[in-house]
């Protein structure tokens, strides 16, 4: 393909379902961990954009997890200190839950 020509969107969706599932090049496989020490490494000191930070944080925000996966979450928070900051928070909030 030339510099600056760009490909249809017709064509964009057909090499995108060329790519899906059971045809993807890595379907099935996995990475070894040697690769990902590589892979760990050379994201290590990398800092994110803002943009990029609020892109992510958009993208995770309404996201429904299963009730095992929230009590798997809530087993590993149980028992580690929270800041004096977050404790207040938490009490306030449940004082407006109980008072509403």
């Amino acid at each position: 393909m030339r510099k600056g020509s760009h490909h249809s969107e017709e064509t964009r969706k057909r090499m995108s379902e060329a790519k899906k599932g059971e045809r993807h090049p890595l379907y099935g496989k996995h990475h070894s961990e040697e690769t990902k020490r590589k892979i760990s490494e050379g994201n290590k000191g990398k800092s994110r954009s803002l943009e990029t930070r609020k892109k992510m944080s958009e993208a995770g925000k309404g996201r429904k997890f299963s009730l095992e996966s929230r009590k798997k979450m809530s087993e590993a928070k149980m028992g580690k200190p929270v800041s004096i900051e977050t404790w207040r928070k938490m009490v306030e909030r449940r004082r407006k839950s109980t008072h509403t």
